[in-house]
């Protein structure tokens, strides 16, 4: 689980909103498993004419962005919890 879903809570209140999350287990696990089948990671950009500089950065933005979701709701991963 993902740190960003405790951020800010101690004590009581951090293990009630884990145990909120992890409620909703299923449903992440489901998601994770849409997004992987159907939103994929775009390739470089190999078309090297006016403003693919710009198409670039649009790719890498897109496939961070996906990889920031996917990583917020992997529940499973033990070392992101602290």
């Amino acid at each position: 689980m993902h740190s960003a879903w405790t951020k800010g809570l101690k004590g009581e209140d951090k293990n009630k909103r884990i145990e909120e999350i992890m409620y909703y287990k299923n449903a992440f696990d489901d998601l994770q498993d849409v997004i992987e089948q159907t939103l994929f990671k775009k390739d470089s950009v190999r078309d090297y004419g006016p403003g693919w500089a710009e198409k670039q950065i649009a790719v890498n933005e897109y496939n961070a962005a996906l990889e920031d979701i996917l990583k917020l709701i992997d529940l499973n991963r033990k070392d992101r919890l602290q």
